[in-house]
């Protein structure tokens, strides 16, 4: 793991955040993070930098990367296909 993401995911377990590997595999830097209310964000490597590099590696940082990306239309599954 690059000792970047390591020390972002260190910054996040530190406010009591645990940030784990994605289990299913899909993908080699996919990272879920467990809010204290039980949810779960799930946001890649770059993601994390970004985070840190605007100074928003907290949990209201994760909740608006989480609602950006439901912002965010997907292309890829165009509704009624």
């Amino acid at each position: 793991m690059d000792k970047q993401v390591a020390a972002a995911i260190a910054e996040l377990k530190a406010q009591g955040i645990p940030v784990a590997v994605d289990p299913s595999g899909r993908q080699a830097d996919l990272y879920i993070a467990t809010v204290p209310n039980g949810e779960k964000y799930q946001l890649n490597a770059a993601g994390l930098l970004d985070l840190k590099a605007k100074a928003k590696l907290h949990l209201e940082g994760l909740q608006e990367l989480h609602f950006a990306k439901k912002k965010t239309p997907n292309f890829h599954n165009p509704p009624g296909s």
